[in-house]
């Protein structure tokens, strides 16, 4: 599969007494913009939402990648494939606390779900920590579709880290763009604490 991805070189480091051994610190969050995206007049005001809820750097890296093999004749494109695909691509070893996003503009599920807004692989546990997001179902006016894609990153780079311990606020989980945009776009107490110690979320100004 022919795929240009760059690279970011970083170290891994654990976040602090308060989260160890329970999450990692990103060093950045990489987002990845599928060159077929036709519009991409939401990305400026994503990046600049994240820069204000997120505590590693933001780097959007614009993406040239063959997504025919992955499509399918009919129906939806299969997530699983895909995530395989990147996390193959990529020396991890390098960028193991990179968090990265590669937006696409495909519709996607990962079985046995009917359709998936987002879909992330990776944990304390793995050497990489990725999460494909689909705008198939999210692209609307560009004030909107960064919103909503800046909820499915925020809660995903939390989750990838390693926190897994709540469903509240931003952590809830949409099962329609409705209960997406009914999404609160902060983290919730004691979360936003623990997120904020662990090196992951940014205090409120």
């Amino acid at each position: 599969m022919g795929m240009l991805l760059s690279f970011l070189a970083t170290g891994s480091s654990l976040a602090d007494d308060h989260a160890a051994g329970r999450t990692l610190r990103p060093t950045a969050v990489a987002i990845h913009i599928h060159e077929e995206i036709a519009d991409q007049r939401f990305v400026p005001k994503l990046v600049a939402r994240l820069q204000g809820s997120l505590a590693p750097p933001i780097v959007t890296i614009p993406t040239k990648m063959d997504l025919e093999p992955f499509r399918p004749t009919f129906g939806l494109m299969d997530a699983r494939p895909l995530l395989d695909a990147l996390i193959g691509s990529i020396d991890w070893r390098r960028d193991g606390t990179v968090v990265r996003f590669v937006v696409i503009a495909d519709d996607m599920q990962m079985k046995p779900a009917r359709f998936n807004f987002a879909a992330s692989a990776g944990d304390t546990s793995t050497p990489f920590h990725l999460s494909i997001v689909s705008l198939a179902r999210l692209q609307q006016l560009t004030d909107r579709t960064a919103q909503r894609v800046f909820k499915l990153i925020a809660k995903n780079t939390a989750r990838l880290m390693g926190y897994a311990s709540s469903d509240a606020c931003l952590f809830a989980f949409p099962r329609s763009i409705s209960e997406l945009d009914a999404t609160p776009e902060n983290f919730c107490e004691p979360d936003l604490a623990a997120l904020v110690a662990a090196g992951i979320a940014r205090s409120p100004q």
